[in-house]
Protein backbone atom coordinates (compact mmCIF):
# COMPACT_ATOMS: atom_id res chain seq x y z
CA UNK A 1 0.00 0.00 0.00
CA UNK A 2 3.09 2.45 0.96
CA UNK A 3 4.26 1.62 -2.76
CA UNK A 4 1.44 2.70 -4.38
CA UNK A 5 0.61 5.51 -2.37
CA UNK A 6 4.87 7.02 -2.95
CA UNK A 7 3.90 6.10 -7.01
CA UNK A 8 1.17 8.16 -7.06
CA UNK A 9 2.62 11.08 -5.18
CA UNK A 10 5.64 10.87 -7.25
CA UNK A 11 3.43 10.44 -10.48
CA UNK A 12 1.26 13.81 -9.77
CA UNK A 13 4.12 15.99 -8.86
CA UNK A 14 5.96 14.81 -12.01
CA UNK A 15 2.11 15.89 -14.16
CA UNK A 16 2.30 19.25 -11.97
CA UNK A 17 5.83 20.26 -12.79
CA UNK A 18 5.28 19.15 -16.73
CA UNK A 19 2.58 21.33 -16.96
CA UNK A 20 3.74 24.84 -16.32
CA UNK A 21 0.03 26.46 -16.64
CA UNK A 22 -2.09 27.90 -19.87
CA UNK A 23 -1.21 31.27 -22.14
CA UNK A 24 -2.64 32.73 -25.30
CA UNK A 25 -0.56 33.58 -27.91
CA UNK A 26 -1.08 37.30 -28.09
CA UNK A 27 -0.98 38.93 -31.69
CA UNK A 28 0.81 41.64 -32.79
CA UNK A 29 -2.01 44.16 -32.05
CA UNK A 30 -2.00 43.86 -28.49
CA UNK A 31 -1.62 46.81 -26.30
CA UNK A 32 -1.20 47.68 -22.58
CA UNK A 33 0.95 45.24 -20.54
CA UNK A 34 0.82 42.70 -23.58
CA UNK A 35 2.15 45.05 -26.08
CA UNK A 36 4.84 43.68 -28.26
CA UNK A 37 4.27 40.28 -25.86
CA UNK A 38 3.56 36.59 -27.11
CA UNK A 39 1.87 35.23 -25.00
CA UNK A 40 -0.41 36.03 -21.56
CA UNK A 41 0.50 33.23 -19.49
CA UNK A 42 -2.58 33.04 -16.32
CA UNK A 43 -3.75 29.85 -13.93
CA UNK A 44 -7.16 28.84 -13.67
CA UNK A 45 -9.91 28.12 -16.13
CA UNK A 46 -9.63 29.21 -19.80
CA UNK A 47 -12.36 31.69 -19.66
CA UNK A 48 -11.01 33.33 -17.01
CA UNK A 49 -7.73 33.59 -18.20
CA UNK A 50 -9.55 35.12 -21.25
CA UNK A 51 -11.11 37.40 -19.32
CA UNK A 52 -7.17 38.05 -17.39
CA UNK A 53 -5.39 38.72 -20.80
CA UNK A 54 -8.04 41.02 -22.26
CA UNK A 55 -7.87 43.13 -19.43
CA UNK A 56 -3.82 43.71 -19.77
CA UNK A 57 -4.69 43.89 -23.55
CA UNK A 58 -3.73 41.02 -24.77
CA UNK A 59 -5.34 39.94 -28.67
CA UNK A 60 -6.30 36.40 -28.45
CA UNK A 61 -4.38 34.45 -31.67
CA UNK A 62 -4.89 31.36 -29.95
CA UNK A 63 -3.79 28.95 -27.07
CA UNK A 64 -0.75 27.16 -25.45
CA UNK A 65 1.10 26.48 -22.46
CA UNK A 66 2.73 28.63 -21.28
CA UNK A 67 6.22 29.07 -21.88
CA UNK A 68 9.65 28.47 -19.88
CA UNK A 69 12.52 29.63 -22.66
CA UNK A 70 14.35 32.61 -21.18
CA UNK A 71 13.97 34.42 -24.86
CA UNK A 72 10.13 34.13 -24.81
CA UNK A 73 8.55 37.59 -23.97
CA UNK A 74 5.17 37.27 -21.77
CA UNK A 75 2.50 39.05 -20.01
CA UNK A 76 0.32 37.65 -17.50
CA UNK A 77 1.45 35.22 -14.82
CA UNK A 78 5.03 34.81 -15.79
CA UNK A 79 6.19 38.20 -17.20
CA UNK A 80 9.27 38.25 -18.66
Amino acid sequence: MKKLALTFILATGLAGAIHAGDALICTSSSTGACAGKQYCCYSGSNSDGDKFCKQLGCVRGGTSSCPTAANVKSCGTRNK
